[in-house]
């Protein structure tokens, strides 16, 4: 794009953009090419001197003119059969800076002055349409629309013909207004052309005043003329006082009505007072001045001054508690010596900006001494070295180097050279040591003293190292890794000086760079939450320009991670804890288990008759216990249980217990009779002898004691087998509850036992 020297209405703002490394030569002259349209407005040049004072320059005004190939809206073929008071033939057009002019074409030739057409306007980015008022048959013909812009390249596009056919005469006769109320802004001095945009037919008289009531004189052959019929007001070199609303009165025998067109006069921005070099004392008040004026371009009041910002060494003021705007004056409470600078104002409004500037200095401050470095320097054999020192004080530190603790002057080593930069409140210093050698290494002191003050003093020890290039060598391991868990895979380096290391992924070594879940540090590379993704071939670089550089690879797969895991573990935890809590509860119930224990009593040892009664049972009654065969021995319709011979541990079973009130019969001497269906026990169960229970004859005429089952109890029920009728009514046959027991006639209840019990001796 072509640049313009033409002024034309950019946006102005304070923001200050610095294009570094655009600088050609030691002019400072800024090379822009091949401009974009964001890339118009002002341009600055900072300049720093070597004490940190900056100063930046007047802005330069770059304007990017273009003119785009497409229009808004087109022309539009129209055939009119019934009588209208307008037609409008449409065209917007393209994009342009500065706004395009349109120009429309009938067969070919321009038009200008015809009364009864005019192009609309409704802003300032839609406008351009053709009106032809009361329409007649002799305006038909083939029209065109044309945007221009003579800054612009090319500078003019062009639409199409499309026919415009008029079949009937119109019937307009209302004035009417086709250009909305704007504004117009021209620079002191240029001419502004004001358009009414009112059209009618008969053809309106027009009448402008400047506000409702001060007539302009159009016929003295003054500054002040119509145009196209009185529709336009013409002002040739504007001044100040033509600023204000203007108003064209249009008239004929339907309409009376006004049009409203506001004028804005821009001048150039000028500074009432003058900024000039100031010296001033340590945090004393002060209040530097800046009144300018200029017209800026404001829709709500044109004559408002305009906007001021203050910059010191080329960065804004911000208000606080030392420093204010007061209407465009500063005032501070005092400065600081580091607040010494170059001090400017700048003037802007939304058309222009404009500055002034003036040294601030501060007299009759001191600042003590003070070193910044570091505290130590390694140096190649053979290859040059610098070292900074920066020295810090006001009035500027006067800095010596030592080696060894002897002076590092012209004379001392033609291979020892020492530069100095100065700033506003510090020194840097600069000893440069060319070729070194394993001499070289040592205790090398930066010395600084105060220039008025000598004791404001302080130095700088630095331990000078020597060492000799290594080509660089490097490691690198495989490691597997878990998903979602965080990896550290780490390269081990090594070469003097220190390598530089370098990440690469896969055989075509894709660099890895720190972003994302990646972050490379040094020789590390940190893969936040590792993907099945992330696995594959690494390649890592160790460069030093010593030699080749080195390479190694290695691999991340899945499975268990052996690099180091940073990531989380909330899986392993939740494992851990809920194994530690299934112990506690296995130790919590043993330990009540082994509480509530109570060994049960040692049955009585039968007697020689039980024995032989025992043992004379038929075999097909045979009970699984302790290999023993136990029968279950009917008398009459009684089922008889055996409870003796427990010395065999017992299956885990419900437990057993004889209620207290089971009616007396006869049993056994360590035998019990069960009512209800056959029940056969399938293993020993220990039994308690509880005196206070109810007591039972034997067969011998001897009473049983009561027995409780300490101990669960597999039992097989035997429906078939004969039973012993119950002297009760209601025990002609088993009854069932939804309870945990189950009772057979009235006498027996077999019941489940929480109380559990380790089995004891028989």
């Amino acid at each position: 794009h072509q640049v313009s020297t033409q002024y034309f209405t950019p946006k102005i703002t304070p923001d200050i953009k610095l294009w570094e490394g655009l600088v050609g030569g030691t002019s400072g002259t800024l090379i822009l090419g091949n401009l974009q349209k964001s890339e118009g407005g002002y341009y600055f040049c900072q300049i720093t001197d070597g004490y940190g004072y900056s100063l930046i320059s007047r802005g330069a005004l770059v304007i990017v003119t273009y003119l785009d190939p497409d229009f808004g809206a087109y022309p539009e073929e129209k055939t009119i059969t019934e009588s209208k008071a307008y037609i409008k033939v449409p065209c917007q057009p393209p994009a342009s800076n500065p706004p395009a002019k349109i120009n429309w074409y009938k067969d070919g030739k321009l038009i200008e002055k015809v009364e009864n057409m005019i192009q609309e306007y409704v802003s300032p980015n839609k406008y351009g349409s053709l009106i032809i008022f009361n329409p007649r048959t002799s305006d038909s013909g083939m029209y065109a629309c044309e945007a221009s812009n003579i800054n612009a390249n090319p500078e003019k596009r062009k639409t199409s013909e499309v026919l415009i056919d008029i079949k009937v005469k119109g019937s307009g006769t209302y004035a009417q207004k086709f250009v909305q109320d704007h504004d117009v802004l021209v620079n002191k001095g240029e001419d502004a052309v004001l358009h009414a945009g009112a059209i009618g037919f008969p053809v309106p008289s027009y009448r402008w005043t400047l506000g409702v009531s001060v007539e302009i004189d159009v016929n003295s052959g003054g500054r002040f003329s119509t145009a196209d019929f009185g529709r336009d007001l013409r002002i040739s070199g504007v001044r100040t006082e033509d600023r204000g609303t203007y108003w064209c009165q249009y008239k004929n025998v339907y309409t009376d009505s006004v049009a409203v067109v506001r004028l804005y006069v821009k001048e150039d921005i000028s500074f009432n007072t003058v900024l000039t070099e100031q010296t001033v004392e340590h945090l004393t008040p002060l209040t530097f001045d800046c009144q300018c004026s200029g017209t800026p371009y404001t829709s709500g009041d044109p004559t408002a001054p305009p906007s001021v910002l203050w910059l010191r060494d080329g960065q804004p003021i911000v208000d606080g508690k030392r420093f204010k705007e007061e209407d465009g004056s500063l005032v501070m409470s005092g400065l600081e010596m580091s607040e010494a600078g170059m001090y400017q104002c700048f003037c802007y409004n939304t058309m222009q900006i404009s500055q002034t500037y003036m040294p601030v200095s501060v007299k009759n401050m001191t600042i003590p001494v003070s070193i910044d470095g570091n505290d130590r320097a390694e140096g190649v054999y053979n290859e040059n070295i610098q070292i900074l020192c920066q020295a810090n004080g006001y009035p500027l530190p006067v800095v010596t180097w030592y080696k060894d603790n002897e002076e590092i002057t012209a004379v001392f080593d033609p291979r020892y050279s020492i530069t100095q930069e100065n700033f506003k409140n510090h020194v840097l210093s600069n000893l440069r040591v060319l070729s070194v050698k394993d001499a070289d290494a040592g205790i090398l002191t930066c010395r600084a003293v105060n220039q008025k003050v000598s004791t404001f003093a302080a130095e700088l020890k630095i331990d000078f190292l020597v060492g000799h290039e290594i080509s660089p060598s490097i490691s690198l391991s495989d490691i597997s890794i878990q998903v979602d868990s965080s990896i550290v895979f780490e390269a081990v380096a090594y070469g003097y000086p220190t390598p530089a290391v370098t990440w690469y992924k896969g055989a075509d070594r894709v660099p890895l760079l720190t972003g994302g879940r990646y972050t490379v540090a040094e020789s590390s590379l940190l893969i936040d939450g590792a993907q099945s993704s992330d696995t594959g071939l690494y390649v890592v670089k160790a460069n030093n320009g010593v030699g080749a550089p080195a390479y190694a690879n290695a691999t991340i797969s899945l499975g268990v991670n052996n690099a180091m895991i940073y990531g989380s573990a909330s899986g392993g935890v939740a494992l851990i804890l809920i194994i530690a809590i299934l112990v506690l509860l296995y130790v919590l119930i043993k330990q009540k288990e082994k509480k509530n224990y109570v060994p049960p009593k040692a049955a009585p040892t039968p007697t020689e008759k039980e024995i032989e009664r025992r043992d004379s049972r038929p075999s097909s009654a045979k009970s699984k216990t302790s290999g023993a065969d136990k029968k279950p021995k009917t008398v009459g319709n009684d089922v008889t249980m055996i409870i003796n011979d427990v010395s065999d541990g017992a299956k885990q079973a419900a437990p057993l217990e004889f209620d207290n009130d089971m009616p007396n019969g006869n049993h056994g001497n360590n035998d019990m009779v069960m009512q209800g269906p056959g029940m056969v026990v399938e293993q020993p169960v220990p039994a308690t002898f509880l005196s206070d229970l109810p007591s039972r004859p034997t067969e011998n005429g001897a009473d049983m004691p009561g027995v409780v089952v300490e101990q669960p109890v597999p039992v097989t029920l035997f429906p078939n087998m004969p039973r012993e009728p119950d002297s009760s009514p209601s025990s002609t046959s088993p009854s069932e509850d939804d309870s945990d027991s189950t009772s057979y006639g009235s006498s027996t209840k077999i019941v489940k036992k929480v109380k559990k019990s380790k089995v004891g001796p028989s």
